[in-house]
């Protein structure tokens, strides 16, 4: 009777024994608390056994949820522990009890303790490659902190951000187990996650149930955003999805950003949320409303003088790049397992912002320094594509300084004085300096008409000293203290110039003091297109099928124009045709000598844009001859990029032309929008010097007679500080003066 009890007793406990659904994984720490929650088939009970040796000796229960089923999902909170102390910690529910494991918790922000964090996002399993997320967290991440740290797990490692997409699909419960907690479990049994929702969740209960985060958020948003100091960051989660693109959330940011500003302890704030504003290898992914978080992450930095990021998902790719004006990192931290968006699969744009991109797996390591001199290494680590496999390879990285010494100004060198050639021009400045060392990132070259800084510059570069796009370096060898110009400027024409230079730490030198110079006469006329950008309307445009518009910024859910009030939408906003053709026609047969002897050249483009790269705007020329039939047509410029992006291109015009048109083109493909923008056309004509009639130098009438009618011409110029009529300038040093009326005389005189 006895062995038959104690045989049914035995199968009673196999029968009615516990499994762990979820180990133990660690959250939301505080200066002396420590979150720990687990999950179970069954059983209510909720305890941890913790103390500061192995042995233990601490007990703490807490509370219970059912999660699915009979499910139950358990929740400790521990008290009363010390800043930088490491503590171990089993779990225990009924008669099922964890390993033991450690954590340490954060110090104390008078400590100035330097740490280190993980940024990885887009772990939802791909099928393809289910086990990917398992490989990125134990050969990936653990691997690579015990080779390249102290093999500690705990104190290599003080936090992990999570931005998005952490199952493929929220609503299936088994997913979060499986496919998420399982494969990171002995990553986050001793290092606090901090997640924030991406679309893949769905908002579900699930979600909010497994993790307790920061309750710093909105009260009635409590875990859609919310934020946390360690040391001297700031982390802050937000909420990117459709449903909480509130303004309620950017006032709330507004106020955290303040905080941080005047709160001496914080020298930097991260950011993280799930959907890009721009995104390099998956346009369709991009939301603005993420622009409003940037450009409020912008202000803080600048106001405040401390650098920031914005870590992002979605898009399965890493991709870094940086504000232009602003000490702001754009961060993609994916793909950790999620199938990677690769090159050439979807519509894809070369934005001027990022830096690099890969279509690659991997992961974000951030190693954030205190202390005197505060600063952030962050470093990318690939595991490769299905491709090209990667073990640990750091491909990308940067070191940002809170106190950087901004670089040297620069000084301009060429093109200075009268006689400049207009249609190939080469700015140069001379070479970068920087005070701590740093290398140079980024030139930035603006040019002005008649010297007005002021007003909008003429010409506007922004270089990176590089930039990985589809597999190559597009900046290979590009020297970035000097600028070639062609095509683009006047002849006999005023300008000055400036530039300034950006170290690797994202610090601005000042503007170099402007450079002044004249330019000699061209062999491109001037633009021939009559209202170029929509200034006017759509006068002198004819519009052959669809609509035209000329739009101000915004209207009609537009963008801003690339230069002026307006531009051209062919295809339109407010009206919609799926294709839209229109048209100018130039008439060039006053440069009928030059054409006709084979020795001239078109010159045509202008900045093209689309919204979220579907839509395609397209331009291209016809020449016409004096019967009104085309000769011939010119390559078709168009592009899918979601910026105004500079085209152009030339070609011979051939024998017989009398007259260009130039043809404007709108293809819709998706929305309901034809999304297919145009400003700041233009169409030249270069002509051979052996067929111009270029002038004399002093024929002010141009009627080939030097006489007493240019002498008076020239008086007048003086007397109304015409000092730009180059051909004014007898003698040739650059400004027009009584001196060259005594030239002008004498040259009479002589003949």
């Amino acid at each position: 009777m006895v062995k038959t009890a104690y045989i049914g007793l035995l199968l009673m406990s196999y029968l009615f024994s516990l499994e762990f659904v979820v180990q133990p994984y660690l959250q939301s720490p505080t200066w002396s608390t420590m979150h720990i929650l687990w999950e179970t088939d069954s059983g209510s009970e909720s305890k941890v056994e913790w103390g500061t040796t192995p042995s233990l000796g601490e007990t703490t229960t807490g509370t219970t949820i059912t999660s699915y089923g009979s499910y139950k999902l358990h929740t400790v909170q521990l008290t009363g522990l010390y800043t930088s102390a490491r503590y171990y910690y089993k779990v225990i529910t009924g008669n099922l009890t964890s390993e033991i494991y450690d954590f340490i918790m954060p110090a104390d922000p008078m400590d100035e303790a330097s740490f280190k964090i993980v940024a990885m996002s887009d772990m939802q399993k791909d099928n393809s490659n289910p086990n990917k997320f398992e490989e990125i967290v134990h050969d990936g991440i653990i691997t690579y902190l015990a080779e390249n740290y102290f093999g500690d797990l705990p104190f290599d490692l003080q936090m992990i951000l999570v931005p998005g997409d952490l199952v493929d699909n929220g609503w299936s419960y088994s997913q979060w187990a499986n496919t998420f907690f399982a494969p990171a479990h002995p990553l986050f049994a001793h290092v606090p996650l901090y997640p924030v929702l991406g679309n893949h969740e769905s908002d579900t209960d699930y979600y909010f149930n497994y993790f307790h985060l920061p309750e710093t958020g909105t009260p009635g948003y409590e875990e859609h955003w919310w934020f946390t100091d360690y040391s001297n960051l700031r982390v802050v989660g937000l909420d990117s999805n459709p449903g909480y693109q509130l303004d309620i959330q950017l006032s709330w940011l507004d106020e955290v950003l303040d905080d941080a500003c005047y709160r001496t302890n914080i020298d930097f704030v991260f950011a993280q949320l799930h959907h890009p504003y721009k995104s390099e290898l998956w346009l369709a992914g991009e939301t603005d409303y993420t622009g409003e978080v940037i450009s409020r992450m912008e202000a803080f930095t600048t106001e405040c003088g401390k650098p920031s990021i914005h870590f992002f998902g979605h898009t399965h790719g890493y991709s870094r790049g940086q504000s232009r004006d602003h000490e702001h990192l754009w961060v993609n931290v994916a793909t950790a397992g999620g199938n990677i968006d690769s090159w050439g699969e979807y519509a894809q744009a070369d934005y001027p912002e990022f830096t690099v991109s890969q279509d690659e797996w991997g992961f974000v390591m951030v190693e954030v320094e205190a202390g005197d001199d505060p600063g952030f290494h962050m470093k990318r680590i690939s595991r490769g594509n299905e491709h090209e496999f990667r073990d640990n390879e750091l491909r990308d990285e940067i070191h940002i300084r809170l106190h950087n010494e901004m670089p040297n100004t620069p000084v301009g060198i060429y093109p200075v004085g009268s006689g400049i050639d207009p249609d190939m021009l080469i700015l140069e400045a001379n070479s970068f300096q920087d005070s701590d060392d740093d290398e140079i990132m980024a030139a930035h070259f603006r040019l002005y008409e008649n010297c007005d800084t002021a007003s909008t510059s003429t010409y506007d570069e922004f270089i990176n000293r590089e930039n990985w796009y589809y597999y190559e370096n597009t900046q290979e060898s590009i020297e970035l203290t000097s600028l070639s110009i062609s095509s683009l400027l006047n002849g006999n024409s005023v300008y000055c110039w400036q530039v300034r230079y950006r170290d690797s730490s994202l610090g601005w030198s000042t503007w170099s003091e402007p450079l002044t110079f004249q330019t000699s006469e061209s062999q491109y006329t001037d633009n021939l297109l009559l209202n170029p950008g929509g200034e006017l309307g759509t006068d002198h445009w004819m519009v052959n099928t669809g609509y035209m518009e000329s739009l101000e910024a915004y209207l009609c859910d537009g963008i801003e124009p690339y230069s002026g009030d307006y531009y051209f939408i062919v295809g339109a906003l407010c009206n919609s045709a799926s294709y839209a053709e229109a048209e100018q026609r130039v008439d060039i047969s006053e440069y009928s000598d030059c054409v006709d002897a084979d020795l001239a050249i078109a010159n045509y483009g202008g900045y093209l844009s689309d919204w979220g790269g579907d839509d395609h705007p397209e331009m291209t020329i016809a020449f016409i001859d004096e019967n009104g039939n085309e000769i011939d047509r010119a390559e078709t410029l168009g592009t899918y990029n979601a910026f105004w992006t500079l085209l152009s291109s030339d070609y011979q015009i051939p024998i017989g032309t009398r007259s260009i048109q130039m043809i404007l083109m709108g293809t819709r493909y998706a929305g309901d929008d034809n999304d297919s923008y145009f400003d700041d056309l233009f169409l030249k004509v270069w002509r051979d010097t052996s067929c111009m009639n270029t002038g004399m130098l002093g024929d002010l009438n141009q009627d080939e007679i030097l006489n007493i009618l240019d002498i008076i011409i020239l008086v007048n110029i003086i007397l109304d500080g015409d000092d730009y009529q180059l051909q004014a300038d007898m003698n040739e040093n650059g400004s027009v003066n009584i001196l060259d009326i005594i030239t002008l005389v004498n040259i009479i005189l002589e003949m």
